[in-house]
């Protein structure tokens, strides 16, 4: 079985169980955010699915942080620039999955030091699988996702935007605003052409790791506003970007870059 096959197995099982608990579990308080017993139930059962095909490798996941399993991490947690790693996303979009709507979905990416090299992620409620390997196509429910179209935007272009004020951050857009409160469906979104693009607020790596490859392995770009590529190996400890994320075709990105104010304290 291939990387590709084997996330989107992962995914999928990690999903059905997602699907299984829904409208069981109750909401619980998170520093600002919520999470529920489904979301450290799927990230359980996606990092056994690791620990035993890839038990040495390091694994970053949202509920339980960074596990380093046999990787050396002199000065602190991480994998390195050529070390095999793990960013695992249970339930991105939480408060859609806890109130009942489709917009959620489960997310892996298989990571070698800076870059992405795998992903999967399923949207359970909706019946869709996204998947990517570097360097070859996408696919979306086991069809090729058809190359990012390098329009500009007109005034009825959909652009996702951050569900929540975010301080500092400024976007303009000439089109429409759309947020479905889980940054991996925005990504996933735009790779498909339902969206022209999508701005991400300071993030972390578990949360566009799989779906930037996705949107990058169908002809997109995913860049910091400041035109830099993200270097995943920086983020591989939890922490968040060091400035807000776009997403677009190539031919557009730097425009949309150009869009994002961001001041930082």
């Amino acid at each position: 079985m291939t990387l590709r096959l084997w996330l989107e197995d992962v995914v999928r099982e990690a999903g059905g169980l997602a699907l299984e608990m829904a409208g069981r579990v109750r909401t619980e308080r998170k520093g600002s955010s919520i999470v529920s017993e489904a979301d450290r139930a799927v990230e359980r059962l996606i990092v056994d699915r690791i620990r035993a095909e890839y038990p040495d490798d390091y694994i970053l996941a949202e509920e339980s942080g960074a596990d380093p399993g046999g990787v050396p991490s002199p000065g602190g947690p991480s994998p390195g620039e050529e070390v095999r790693w793990w960013a695992v996303d249970p339930i991105d979009g939480t408060l859609p999955y806890l109130s009942g709507l489709p917009f959620w979905g489960v997310s892996v990416a298989c990571l070698r030091g800076s870059r992405p090299e795998g992903a999967a992620v399923a949207l359970p409620a909706m019946g869709e699988m996204y998947s990517a390997l570097s360097g070859e196509l996408s696919f979306r429910n086991g069809e090729l996702i058809p190359p990012v179209p390098p329009d500009p935007p007109v005034d009825h272009s959909a652009l996702f935007v951050p569900c929540g004020d975010f301080e500092g951050l400024e976007i303009r857009f000439p089109g429409k605003r759309l947020s479905l409160a889980a940054v991996s469906l925005h990504f996933l979104y735009t790779a498909s052409g339902a969206s022209f693009g999508a701005v991400s607020e300071p993030t972390r790596a578990y949360d566009i790791a799989a779906s930037a490859l996705i949107l990058e392995s169908a002809g997109g770009a995913v860049r910091y506003i400041s035109g830099k590529e993200i270097d995943y190996a920086e983020l591989a400890d939890g922490r968040r970007t060091p400035e807000p994320v776009a997403a677009a075709h190539p031919h557009q990105v730097e425009w949309l870059c150009g869009q994002v104010k961001w001041a930082r304290d």
